[in-house]
């Protein structure tokens, strides 16, 4: 009896070893809607990816996947991530190459796509590099037309090609993504072709586009997300048209409701109530507005650039010279090639 009660714990931890091993050796999926989902990806195209779990597959939507944790993958990869997600680009992206070596065809793809991913951000506070970033991302979509990181791919090459003023390349690639068969990927391209019409002076015609997704039925993360962004959009629209005070309502409004975790959208929106104060002649809110960004968002490098470039400045009207002295050193420091950095040194 005792013989038998021994085998059968032996079988159960055996069984218990062996669950724990097949676990860790999965795939992990982890979506922005719910619970890491562990197995083998078995398969993906540019709208949903499917995931195998003894007889069973599911299939989850590429839209609700945020990041993948491939069986066999270094483990410094995840490092990599966090410094990628913190700002530290040159970091990330050395890590990401190294990974490359070895990588399973699957990370190999996802890789291409991170790396291609970080270099637009590392781009943000240094525009030479931003055909480099093209480059990459341009490659990613054309080898891999099926992937399920296809759609954000072609955002963020709108992306760069807005910041290059190449409206029509832009339009391109956002009206791709406007064509995805998900409601909050269709709001955020609406969100990003008003931005071109913005971009062009088209003001009228972008205040009238953000408008418009502002007043969508949002229901997901992602839909309520892509209505504060359009939120956004609308404050830009009366800064331009010289109406800050009404700016500054909008982006309130925004910043009390957004989601904690949309630090780009953040960022920008302490920015613009930053620039709206200084519209206004109040320099001391302005400055507040700006140290939001420096303390809060240092890891959105473009924003965090600009936000110093104003420290430096507003620190002396408040009768602090030397930390407008301080935010000038970090500013050239941190963002040498920055235009804000230029801007900053009088070139």
């Amino acid at each position: 009896m005792k013989r038998s009660i021994c085998f059968s714990l032996m079988a159960l931890a055996g069984s218990l070893l062996w669950g724990t091993a097949s676990a860790s050796a999965a795939d992990t999926v982890y979506t922005n809607s719910g619970s890491p989902q562990l197995g083998d990806v078995s398969g993906y195209t540019k709208t949903e990816l499917s995931i195998k779990r003894g007889s069973t597959t599911e299939k989850i939507p590429a839209n609700d996947i945020e990041r993948i944790r491939w069986d066999g993958e270094p483990p410094q990869l995840n490092i990599a991530r966090n410094q990628e997600q913190n700002g530290n680009y040159t970091e990330a992206l050395a890590e990401y190459k190294k990974a490359e070596s070895g990588a399973s065809e699957n990370l190999k793809k996802n890789l291409q796509f991170m790396i291609a991913r970080a270099s637009l951000k590392k781009a943000q506070s240094n525009a030479a590099e931003l055909d480099n970033a093209i480059k990459l991302l341009d490659a990613f979509i054309k080898a891999n037309p099926d992937h399920f990181r296809y759609y954000p791919a072609e955002k963020l090459l709108g992306e760069a090609y807005l910041a290059k003023k190449d409206y029509a390349n832009a339009n391109t690639a956002f009206g791709k993504v406007e064509r995805s068969p998900w409601k909050d990927y269709q709001m955020d391209a609406k969100n990003m072709k008003a931005r071109v019409m913005l971009a062009q002076g088209n003001t009228k015609g972008a205040l009238d586009a953000f408008n418009a997704v502002a007043k969508m039925d949002g229901k997901t993360e992602g839909e309520l997300a892509s209505k504060r962004a359009a939120q956004l959009g609308s404050a830009l629209c009366l800064e331009k048209e010289g109406k800050p005070k009404e700016a500054i309502q909008l982006l309130d409004d925004m910043i009390k409701n957004v989601n904690s975790q949309q630090k780009a959208l953040l960022a920008e929106a302490y920015i613009k109530k930053g620039d709206c104060y200084q519209a206004l002649g109040e320099s001391k809110e302005a400055l507040i507005a700006y140290l939001h960004v420096d303390v809060l968002f240092p890891s959105e490098p473009g924003l965090h650039a600009e936000a110093l470039y104003h420290l430096s400045n507003l620190w002396g009207k408040v009768q602090k010279p030397e930390r407008g002295a301080e935010a000038r050193a970090v500013l050239q420091q941190q963002y040498p090639d920055s235009e804000w950095s230029q801007k900053a040194s009088g070139s």
